[in-house]
């Protein structure tokens, strides 16, 4: 199941400072001095993701790390690495994977598997403890041979109950992309009595998440999130996009290492 940028927002930090490996955020602590490992398991939910008609729950497990803020991996963001690093500005690569796209129910479809993108990427804090920013990535597992960019401006606040962050996001990408993800060729349509659909590269999609994480004592912290996307463009018209919204819920239990 894709989830989109919710997973963006995911790296469970336990100072309160959520995706802190790639967007900066003002600290909400000291900065952790070699490294930080986090270990948990996490339930999603999501509901029409990727052109499915249906939802699906999975349990999976969280595994994170990162050192000095640098280098750092997650399953949502990969492998990354911070290249231009100060108090209010990142910029970097990263090698992402990108999760194979769900059944549509009720169609026989050549689906596109697990694949993962090369990326590069640069976000700024402005005032207001607002970051904005984006990424820009190209698979190169031949899932797709497509290229998406993604703008994204986020806030992030301590609340009573942890540290709240808000993403809105814009995504688009181009002709290859779509056509793996929302593309309907002739065998297809004639197998399964719809139409073709052969998109044009474009804005995709536009949303919000937001991802709370409250830390536990030893350790431990949980962390919540819940988003929403609306497909746009020619992908929203495809016969593949029954429903153009797009939702997401989860909830993680983790506990940090440092050494």
């Amino acid at each position: 199941m894709r989830l989109a940028l919710a997973a963006a927002a995911l790296v469970l930090s336990f100072a309160g400072e959520a995706a802190a490996q790639t967007q900066p955020f003002e600290s909400r602590g000291p900065a952790v001095q070699g490294w930080a490992v986090d270990l948990g398991v996490g339930a999603l939910h999501g509901v029409d993701s990727d052109g499915d008609t249906g939802g699906e729950t999975r349990v999976v497990p969280y595994v994170a790390a990162s050192w000095n803020d640098v280098v750092y991996f997650s399953p949502f963001e990969g492998l990354g690495w911070n290249a231009l690093k100060s108090d209010s500005f990142r910029a970097g690569v990263q090698l992402r994977p990108r999760f194979d796209a769900d059944e549509v129910e009720g169609l026989v479809l050549d689906r596109p598997d697990f694949g993962a993108d090369a990326a590069v990427y640069a976000y700024g804090r402005i005032p207001g403890n607002v970051v904005i920013g984006g990424r820009i990535s190209r698979d190169v597992s031949g899932v797709s041979d497509g290229t998406e960019i993604v703008l994204q401006a986020a806030y992030q606040t301590v609340t009573p109950i942890g540290g709240l962050t808000l993403t809105g996001f814009a995504r688009g990408g181009d002709r290859k992309l779509a056509e793996a993800y929302y593309g309907v060729d002739a065998g297809e349509a004639l197998a399964n009595g719809i139409s073709t659909w052969s998109p044009d590269g474009g804005l995709q999609g536009a949303g919000i998440n937001a991802v709370l994480v409250a830390p536990l004592s030893g350790g431990w912290a949980l962390g919540g999130l819940a988003g929403w996307e609306r497909r746009l463009g020619d992908v929203a018209d495809s016969p593949l996009s029954r429903n153009d919204d797009a939702w997401r819920v989860g909830a993680f239990l983790a506990r940090r290492f440092t050494f």
